[in-house]
């Protein structure tokens, strides 16, 4: 079942294309890491969806339900934090959510024992959130977020300021809100060693474009990734040896050249390369992070730099 179906979304101000013509969906219980740098298009892309931005064309449906001409209908189906969620520090935790369960309209108390319980704050529900840890507020967070029983949680860099064992902490609460809650999780994020430990599918947008989405595994099988690298100190200049010589379709990582080759060739290539005078450092299997695939894709075809 789709929870989140977009169509063909796009966002201008004025000349500018912030988002252009994106299409994705979510299924029910899936964590999708939405990857861009910095102005690429994915608070923008959550903005439409949360109606903190109106959309120019194309459509979002939560639930079935159209954001642009149902609105209503759809938002009740969201929970959503933006970066690091505020409350009042002289209230505690559980009387936060009483306030904010009371301003949506929600009068069951098991409702909010539900989400304390399923963020795992129980044994501190009750001191006041001045003397929270940051993960601890983000957790206080999700169980707003998850107050009105959302079927889709939207998250976008939830993460930042959290040390590495807050990371972990967060990372594992989310699995659990997806894969036993059944509930959907969009999240957004630069942390790509976390997203690649967190989700299960992969959306990378660039300059407004959604030029890759898929499974981090598949996107390992349909790239070069998972063949053989060459380190060296030029990368460029051996990348573009190897794709004249050799007839092979190459990728620059730092400086490291990635092509599918069997051995014998390999061994041809370090013998040209060290010909040219470039330094051959080492060569090996690629066992790509997800920062090699997301990297490899946002420049794929750009030359005349390193890459990373």
């Amino acid at each position: 079942m789709k929870i989140l179906e977009i169509k063909n979304l796009t966002k201008r101000f004025g000349d500018r294309i912030a988002v252009n013509n994106v299409s994705f969906s979510i299924a029910q219980g899936e964590i999708f890491g939405f990857l861009g740098a910095n102005g690429a298009g994915k608070s923008t892309t959550i903005k439409m969806l949360t109606g903190l931005t109106t959309i120019t064309s194309g459509d979002a449906l939560i639930c079935g339900y159209s954001v642009k001409y149902q609105f209503e209908k759809a938002i009740e189906n969201v929970g959503a934090i933006v970066e690091i969620p505020e409350f009042y520090n002289y209230l505690t935790g559980y009387q936060n959510l009483k306030y904010f369960a009371k301003l949506s309209s929600i009068t069951d108390k098991q409702q909010i024992d539900k989400v304390v319980s399923i963020v795992g704050l129980s044994a501190r529900i009750n001191e006041k959130v001045g003397k929270y840890s940051l993960g601890m507020k983000q957790r206080l967070g999700v169980a707003q977020a998850l107050l009105n029983n959302p079927k889709l949680l939207i998250l976008d860099e939830p993460t930042n300021g959290l040390d590495a064992n807050g990371i972990r902490e967060f990372r594992e609460l989310l699995k659990k809100i997806a894969h036993t809650e059944g509930i959907s999780i969009l999240i957004s994020s630069h942390i790509l060693s976390e997203m690649q430990l967190l989700c299960d599918t992969i959306g990378i947008i660039d300059n407004g474009n959604l030029i890759e989405t898929n499974t981090i595994d598949s996107i390992k099988k349909e790239s070069v990734f998972g063949s053989q690298y060459i380190k060296c100190n030029a990368p460029n200049y051996a990348g573009k040896i190897i794709e004249r010589d050799y007839n092979l379709k190459v990728k620059i990582c730092n400086n490291k050249v990635l092509f599918t080759a069997d051995e014998q060739t390999i061994a041809r290539i370090i013998i040209n390369l060290t010909k040219q005078k470039i330094s051959v450092f080492g060569a090996g299997a690629v066992d790509a992070s997800l920062e090699d695939i997301f990297l490899a894709v946002v420049n794929e075809g750009k030359t005349g730099t390193d890459i990373i």
